[in-house]
């Protein structure tokens, strides 16, 4: 209750008796209450359409007559920032306005009414170490997603205080997201945000970006990253989210409410531990299904089968390396399937991006295996969560 009202939210709890009165945006059911007539609360909640994330056990068994495709699951038991991650991410998905953190709600007009473009399909491009080619990943993703489909796609730089996908791709600066951030959020408008946009103009690609000063950084809050991606969602196709390599709360608001995570790794100890300890986190926050496995770099490193073994998954796509070339197109703001369209990496790049556009075409996959702590060999334990 404590970290939900600190996030904004005006919790009600219920034991026994009557259901409060409403109306309510979300609901909460611990499905293994004995005490608590889930099913009637259910029933209830739904004859008014709230939104229901259902808490069961680890048996994984929902009682008969709850879930919908409207409600969300989660596994018990959950720590108290991930059950306000699940809450944002479901009322985002179900078309709500995430509450302030002073806790009103924001009134802004464009947050409440905004047209709703087909609910743009957002990619989270993460990685929890940096150095792993994670930018260069979402740059030309993002540029490859408007090649092969012509719709809106918004490349949203979003690693706050460290990123600036400007100093890769030649993009004019308008606005960052950092000037609006003395705004009240009745201001977080779709002009506002509109003037934070630049164009690529080679492809067309739109380009959102946090600010370009880290001293700044810190005046990009959750809210404000958060409205933003609402705006961006109903205005575009595709948002492709390139977001910092930790674990802070802006990282985990924009991973929750994000449709897919593609998770970029390099064949090597450490990338991968880092990955596999970020895996066991996105499984206790409900997360993991979302994650593809991206391997850049990958003719150099580990073998692809002992990384899908020791990440539990299995890999989505790799990117070669491509020696200079990645960093002669960054150097001269061009996206490297663009600069050198022939080469290998350019392939590669574009079947990453054809996960989003196609993403029931074939896939170079291996099969699916249990998570192992392979790297205590290396005489080395991670800590745990």
């Amino acid at each position: 209750m404590d970290a939900l009202t600190r996030a904004g939210f005006a919790p009600t709890s219920f034991e026994s008796g009557a259901a409060p009165n409403g109306p309510f945006d979300l609901a909460v059911i611990d499905c293994e209450r004995g005490d608590v007539p889930a099913t009637a609360l259910y029933a209830a909640l739904r004859a008014d359409d709230v939104p229901v994330l259902l808490l069961i056990g680890a048996d994984g068994d929902l009682p008969i007559g709850l879930g919908a495709s409207s409600d969300d699951l989660a596994l018990k038991p959950m720590p108290p920032e991930a059950l306000v991650f699940r809450l944002q991410a479901l009322l985002i998905r179900t078309g709500g306005h995430l509450p302030t953190e002073s806790g009103a709600w924001a009134s802004s007009e464009s947050l409440t009414a905004a047209s709703v473009a087909g609910e743009g399909h957002v990619v989270s491009i993460f990685a929890p170490k940096g150095g792993v080619g994670k930018t260069t990943v979402a740059v030309n993703v993002a540029v490859a997603l408007r090649q092969q489909t012509r719709a809106e796609v918004l490349l949203f730089d979003a690693d706050v205080g460290v990123g600036n996908v400007t100093a890769v791709l030649d993009v004019p600066y308008r606005l960052g997201l950092a000037d609006l951030s003395d705004s009240p959020p009745e201001e977080w408008t779709d002009t506002a945000f509109e003037h934070a946009v630049s164009t690529h103009t080679a492809s067309g690609l739109r380009v959102m970006t946090w600010g370009t000063d880290p001293a700044e950084s810190e005046r990009v809050s959750v809210d404000l990253l958060l409205a933003a991606l609402r705006w961006a969602r109903n205005h575009h196709s595709y948002v492709i989210v390139d977001n910092h390599p930790g674990y802070d709360d802006r990282t985990m608001a924009m991973l929750a409410v994000s449709n897919e995570i593609f998770l970029v790794v390099t064949p090597e100890v450490g990338a991968l531990r880092n990955s596999a300890q970020f895996l066991v986190l996105a499984r206790e926050l409900g997360l993991a299904s979302v994650v593809k496995v991206i391997v850049n770099r990958a003719n150099h490193g580990i073998g692809l089968e002992a990384m899908a073994s020791a990440l539990g998954l299995p890999i989505a796509a790799t990117v070669v390396s491509s020696g200079p070339k990645a960093v002669i197109a960054m150097n001269e703001g061009m996206p490297v399937i663009t600069k050198f369209p022939r080469e290998k990496i350019a392939d590669d790049l574009h079947r990453v991006a054809r996960l989003i556009s196609q993403p029931d075409g074939p896939q170079e996959t291996a099969p699916e295996m249990t998570a192992r702590r392979w790297w205590t060999g290396f005489g080395t334990r991670a800590s745990s969560a």
